[in-house]
């Protein structure tokens, strides 16, 4: 017999709830405003300035500003805007969930979202486009803005976190430390706001440290949670304790702390090398996170034919996190060694194997496994379409070149290292605009699916 619910049920699938005295859940689809916005920042923003950047940097176009605000305009945007909003989007969903709590209010999630997108587009336009103290104006207003979104966030995780109805797990250890490196990120919004407002672009060194901190902090620490929450169960392991996780997490906290404190000391042998202390202590946790908290080998064996093939990203972002890791490993050592700033290839490597890697494969596989837009299409017994295999393997390719162009700097000529950065640029950009295809058409044949699954209930009602 189909089980229509009892009186007064709040049925968890609603597509299939059909009794007229039960009470329907209706699903919040705030998050996707999160989606959008930070398709439109990498659409739009991120990676066409990466391409513009590389094409400068090669001397095949030129550009109306300087390239150091054009350089910090492309990484904010991807950083704050691609993945920082993605994060907060997600995290605002997911979490209450994990927490056993009731989801955030959707005028909530809306307002929190107002702040961080018109402050990630306002820092982008000022800086991709201005100069001088009018630049400066325009970082400082949305840097204030931002820093309300990003203060906002935190208060909303800690809040779930701390008044969970389950008991604490591994994830919770990163969620926690995630939800402090926001609230820390409004300060250093603030603080990176005021230090651009005369000259229009931030100290190269606090813009660098702060970048770093963020990534492997306040975006890094949620990566973490989600993974630990799911990835292993996904390929058919138990779920990592939190006496395993402990240590990576507190070496992951530490290395970005060591970074961030560097960019407040004088310059000097000792400071440098506590950032190349704090790059490798972050490093040796990488390594250990991507294995144990997300999967680097195996077949997704619990997931369905469509979903398995999603979690094909979640392989390739944990070997690039594995590749990430040992670069930082190496250049952090090399740097404590010698108390030079050399090695910036290594750094650059890293910080694109974790940016386009790490960061932007996970995003587009664990939208596909765990965001609901994705779940009727996760049910199907198909396997996936022409869309989903030439995004993979054009984000496969932006890392590679990406990777390649950093750790080639001293053998190749700079032209032909931008080139091929030009390319990553545009593999990640096409990559990109078949996601947001793919979303956009999840968000398309939503109601003709739900229609499908209750079509057999729905003709055969004394079954």
């Amino acid at each position: 017999m189909t089980n229509h619910g009892r009186s007064g049920d709040i049925q968890i699938e609603a597509p299939l709830a059909r009794h007229p005295d039960v009470q329907r859940a209706v699903e919040d689809r705030s998050y996707i405003v999160f989606f959008g916005g930070a398709l439109f920042s990498a659409l739009g923003g991120g990676f066409l300035l990466a391409i513009a950047l590389s094409l400068l940097l090669a001397g095949r176009i030129d550009w109306p500003q300087n390239s150091l605000g054009l350089t910090q305009a492309h990484g904010w945007a991807q950083l704050q805007g691609w993945a920082g909003l993605f994060v907060a989007g997600m995290s605002i969903r997911l979490l209450p969930r994990f927490a056993g709590r009731k989801p955030i209010a959707a005028p909530i999630n809306i307002a929190v979202f107002v702040l961080l997108f018109l402050g990630v587009g306002g820092r982008t336009i000022a800086q991709a486009l201005f100069e001088g103290g009018t630049a400066g104006a325009l970082i400082l207003a949305s840097n204030t803005l931002a820093a309300l979104g990003t203060a906002a966030v935190a208060a909303i995780i800690a809040w779930t976190l701390a008044r969970g109805r389950r008991k604490p797990e591994a994830w919770y250890a990163f969620a926690w430390a995630g939800a402090a490196w926001w609230a820390a990120w409004a300060i250093l919004l603030l603080k990176s706001g005021a230090e651009a407002r005369d000259t229009g672009f931030v100290p190269v060194r606090l813009d660098d440290a702060i970048a770093w901190a963020i990534m492997l902090g306040a975006i890094a620490n949620f990566i973490w949670s989600v993974q630990s929450r799911s990835v292993p169960i996904f390929f058919g392991r138990k779920q990592p304790r939190l006496r395993v996780l402990m240590a990576p997490c507190i070496l992951l906290n530490a290395g970005a702390a060591a970074v961030l404190l560097s960019s407040s000391l004088d310059a000097g042998t000792d400071t440098t090398r506590l950032y190349g202390a704090g790059l490798a202590i972050s490093g040796a946790a990488l390594l250990w996170l991507a294995p144990v908290a997300g999967a680097t080998w195996g077949r997704a064996s619990r997931l369905r034919p469509r979903a398995r093939a999603a979690a094909r990203y979640v392989l390739a972002a944990n070997i690039a996190g594995l590749a990430a890791g040992l670069l930082l490993l190496w250049m952090g050592v090399a740097t404590v060694a010698s108390g030079d700033l050399e090695y910036a290839y290594l750094r650059d490597a890293a910080r694109h194997a974790i940016g386009l890697g790490l960061i932007t494969s996970l995003i587009f596989g664990m939208a596909r496994l765990v965001a609901p837009v994705f779940a009727l299409e996760r049910a199907e017994s198909r396997g996936p379409d022409w869309i989903d295999i030439a995004a993979f393997w054009a984000i496969v390719a932006a890392i590679i070149l990406r990777t390649a162009a950093a750790l080639l700097a001293d053998a190749t000529e700079i032209g032909p290292r931008m080139d091929s950065a030009a390319a990553s640029g545009i593999f990640a950009w096409l990559a990109i605009a078949l996601f947001a295809v793919s979303v956009a058409r999840a968000i398309r044949r939503e109601p003709a699916m739900r229609e499908l699954l209750v079509a057999p209930a729905r003709g055969n009602p004394g079954d």
